[in-house]
C-alpha cells in the first residue's frame, strides 16, 4: 500500500485545523440567517397575534380577513406586514369569533408534518379535552351513522392526535384541524375549506373526511395522511364511481360519513348521491344502495355491502344521531358532554325542551345543524302519533316544516343536511 510522503502528511496535519475552522465558520454563517429568520418571524407573529387579540377585545370578534386586519392596524397608527422574512405571506385563518390560527410556513414554504420541525405560529382554538372522545372501532362498524358528536372533536385511536372541525358562521368555511398531544405547538390544517364530517382511520395517522360546496376543491371522500400531508379523493381514484365524478360541476354531490372498520386493511363507508335537485329525501339518500365502501389496501377496492347497516326502526328518527359509535372512556368538550346527555326517548315534552335548549345555546356550533335536525324528527314522530289529519298533528307537523326551512338557511350546515331540510320543509 502506497503511503503519502512525510512532507505531505505534515502539510495536511497543519492544514486540517484550518480546514475544520473554515467549515465550522461556514456552517455558522449559513445557520445564522436561518436562526435570525425564525427569531424575526416569531417577533412578527407575536406582534400580529397581539393585534388580533386587541381586535377581539374591542369588537368581540376576530378580523374576517387580512384586509380587515391591515386596516385595523392602520387605524391604530401601527405598522403591519403580512409577510415573513422569507417573503412568504403569513397564513391567517379565522376559525370563529375568538378562534384563529396565524403561522409562517418557514424556510421550506410548506406545512409541517410529524417528525419535522414545527411551523412558527400560534393557534387559538379554545379548550381541548384532556381525554377526547373516540370512535368505537369495534361496535361502530355497520351502523348506519357514527355519532355526530365526534365531528366536534375526536381523538385518534392511539389518543396521540386530536382533530376538530371549526365552522365560520360568516364565510361558511368548515376547516379540519389536527393537534398533536405529544409534540408541543404542533398542528396541521386539512387541505379543504368545506370539510363536513370526519373519522380517524384505526391505528393510523390518517383521517377520512367528506367535503362539498367548495369553489377551490372537488367534492368527495378524502383520505388525509398526516405523515405526508397529502389528501386523496377516493371518488377521483376509483373508475367504478364515475356516477359520483366530482369533476361533474353541474351536479350537486351529497356525501355523509357512515363508518370505518379496524380490519386489515381498514375500510371506510359513506353514503353518496349525485343529484341536480337541492331537495334531498333522507329515506332515499340513506338507502343501502347509496352506501359505498372503500378498502384501503395497496389497491383501492370499492364495493357495496351485502348486509345493510344497522338501524333501529325507521331511518328518520333520533337513533340516527345516536351515541352507539362513541368509545367509552373519553370526556370530550362541554358541548359534547351536553350532546351526549340529550334524551333519545322518554317524556316527549321534556325531550323537546332539552333539544331546543341545546340548539339555542349552541346556535353557531358544529352540532347546531344536527340539533335542529333532531328537533324536526321529534315533531315528525309526534305528528305521526297524533295523526297528521288531526288539528294537533297538523300543528306539530307545521313546527317540523319550520325547522326544515331553518335547516336550509344554516350556513354552517353540511350540504346534505340543508338538502334534507328542504325535503322536510316540503312535507306540508
Amino acid at each position: 500500500m502506497n503511503t503519502p510522503p512525510k512532507s505531505s502528511r505534515i502539510l495536511w496535519g497543519a492544514l486540517l485545523p484550518l480546514i475544520l475552522a473554515v467549515l465550522w465558520i461556514s456552517a455558522i454563517a449559513f445557520k445564522a440567517p436561518i436562526i435570525r429568520g425564525r427569531t424575526m418571524t416569531m417577533d412578527l407573529i407575536r406582534s400580529t397575534d397581539s393585534l388580533i387579540q386587541q381586535h377581539v377585545r374591542q369588537f368581540g370578534d376576530t378580523p374576517h380577513s387580512y384586509t380587515e386586519l391591515r386596516l385595523y392596524a392602520l387605524e391604530r397608527n401601527g405598522t403591519y406586514s403580512a409577510y415573513d422574512v422569507w417573503g412568504e405571506r403569513l397564513e391567517y385563518l379565522r376559525l370563529g369569533k375568538v378562534n384563529y390560527l396565524l403561522r409562517s410556513f418557514g424556510l421550506d414554504g410548506v406545512q409541517n408534518r410529524p417528525k419535522y420541525s414545527s411551523d412558527i405560529g400560534v393557534y387559538h382554538w379554545g379548550q381541548m379535552a384532556e381525554r377526547g372522545l373516540r370512535y368505537d372501532e369495534q361496535n361502530g362498524v355497520m351502523h348506519a351513522r357514527p355519532s355526530v358528536v365526534l365531528f366536534a372533536g375526536a381523538d385518534s385511536s392511539s389518543s396521540s392526535w386530536h382533530a376538530r372541525i371549526f365552522v365560520d358562521s360568516i364565510t361558511g368555511n368548515r376547516r379540519l384541524l389536527v393537534r398533536s398531544r405529544e409534540y408541543n405547538n404542533f398542528f396541521m390544517l386539512a387541505p379543504h375549506d368545506f370539510v363536513e364530517e370526519f373519522l380517524w382511520i384505526p391505528g393510523q395517522d390518517k383521517i377520512a373526511f367528506t367535503a362539498s360546496q367548495s369553489n377551490r376543491y372537488s367534492d368527495g371522500l378524502y383520505i388525509w395522511d398526516l405523515n405526508t400531508d397529502e389528501a386523496s379523493n377516493l371518488f377521483s381514484l376509483d373508475p367504478d364511481v364515475n356516477d359520483l365524478d366530482p369533476g361533474a360541476k353541474q351536479r350537486r354531490l351529497y356525501v355523509a360519513m357512515s363508518s370505518v372498520s379496524a380490519t386489515n386493511p381498514p375500510a371506510v363507508s359513506v353514503f353518496a348521491l349525485a343529484s341536480n335537485d337541492f331537495v334531498l329525501n333522507p329515506h332515499k339518500f340513506f338507502h343501502p344502495s347509496n352506501l359505498h365502501t372503500f378498502t384501503l389496501g395497496e389497491r383501492l377496492i370499492h364495493s357495496k355491502p351485502k348486509v345493510a347497516p344497522k338501524v333501529k326502526g325507521d331511518l328518520y328518527n333520533l337513533d340516527f344521531l345516536g351515541t352507539v359509535t362513541v368509545a367509552p372512556g373519553g370526556e370530550g368538550l362541554p358541548i359534547q358532554q351536553a350532546w351526549l346527555s340529550l334524551p333519545l326517548g322518554g317524556d316527549w315534552e321534556k325531550g323537546v325542551m332539552a333539544w331546543q335548549s341545546f340548539a339555542a345555546q349552541h346556535t353557531k356550533s358544529q352540532l347546531a345543524p344536527y340539533a335542529i335536525w333532531g328537533l324536526s324528527m321529534l315533531y315528525d314522530d309526534a305528528a305521526k302519533r297524533e295523526g297528521r289529519s288531526s288539528r294537533t298533528g297538523q300543528i306539530l307537523a307545521s313546527y317540523g316544516v319550520e325547522l326544515g326551512t331553518a335547516m336550509t338557511k344554516l350556513i354552517v350546515a353540511p350540504s346534505y343536511i340543508r338538502g334534507i331540510g328542504a325535503w322536510i320543509a316540503g312535507q306540508s
